[in-house]
């Protein structure tokens, strides 16, 4: 099996931090974004990986390289213009040879799509969407599923008073090659918006599985400090930096030093290099390399 990565996003209610760097790069703990998603594309046996890249591509290259270090064979494709999600898709149809994966690069994404593919095959579907569970599922693809995971309605950005189910797309998808035949050639085509309607008007069978794990969206700096939180609450460790004060789940990359009265109260997560002065205290933070906290602060 083959995966598709769509990682062209500008992350525009993430800027000024995305004017520097893709969404798709943006850390998270000590990972960047993309990483969770390429781990459990890698985890489920899949190591032939294409990303679709537009938005300050050269870093994303940079960042990530040709996929050596992650156990995999990684290439890339540039957009000039935007196809929407399907579209991406569309553009790399020579790279898929029957069943292949599609996952969304700028979501927190650490979840078992080895179940998921299992689950597809099993109900021979044409096309499988991973949910999730969300408290306001209006900023996204809704679906209704029944007692087998056959979506029943899908319904793109409801309005609170209109959504028929908490149940949202994650943005994972395992398809079949014959779906790509109804995405249209040289049109802006999305998989929530066209592609999945598509399918149920023509009784093409689209299923859901309600994923387990981590999904997460940073879409604003408010769940991208959320989702960092999440993963130090996950990941990290009580009494991980010995000798200082310290309590709570601690993540740390790199030497951390400290003076005297430095109070650090978890989950928090450190790089390399961080110094935090005398009497100051570290609370529900991320302090990235080479940060430094002054006297008191």
């Amino acid at each position: 099996m083959k995966a598709i990565v769509l990682a062209g996003g500008e992350g525009t209610r993430l800027r000024p931090l995305t004017y520097t760097r893709p969404k798709s790069l943006m850390p998270v703990a000590e990972q960047p974004c993309i990483d969770y998603i390429l781990k459990s594309i890698i985890d489920a046996g899949i190591s032939e990986i294409i990303i679709a890249t537009s938005y300050l591509s050269d870093r994303l290259i940079k960042a990530i390289g040709d996929g050596l270090d992650y156990g995999a064979s990684i290439v890339y494709t540039f957009e000039e213009t935007p196809a929407g999600t399907a579209g991406a898709v569309k553009r790399v149809e020579d790279f898929i040879d029957g069943t292949f994966v599609v996952a969304m690069g700028d979501v927190v994404a650490d979840v078992d799509i080895e179940a998921l593919v299992d689950f597809h095959k099993e109900r021979k579907a044409a096309a499988t969407i991973a949910l999730t569970e969300v408290e306001d599922p209006t900023q996204y693809g809704v679906a209704a599923i029944n007692e087998k995971g056959r979506i029943q309605r899908f319904q793109e950005k409801p309005k609170s008073e209109e959504a028929f189910s908490k149940l949202v797309n994650a943005g994972i998808y395992v398809l079949e090659k014959r779906v790509v035949e109804f995405i249209p050639e040289g049109e802006v085509f999305d998989f929530s918006k066209h592609l999945f309607p598509k399918l149920l008007s023509k009784k093409i069978p689209l299923y859901g599985m309600q994923i387990k794990g981590v999904w997460m969206d940073i879409g604003r700096p408010a769940d991208l400090m959320r989702a960092s939180i999440e993963m130090v609450n996950r990941r990290g460790r009580e009494n991980a930096i010995p000798g200082l004060n310290a309590t709570g789940k601690i993540l740390a990359q790199g030497p951390l030093t400290a003076g005297d009265g430095a109070r650090i109260e978890g989950p928090c997560y450190f790089g390399s290099d961080v110094k935090i002065a005398a009497a100051a205290t570290v609370k529900r933070s991320c302090l990235h390399d080479g940060v430094s906290i002054g006297h008191g602060a």
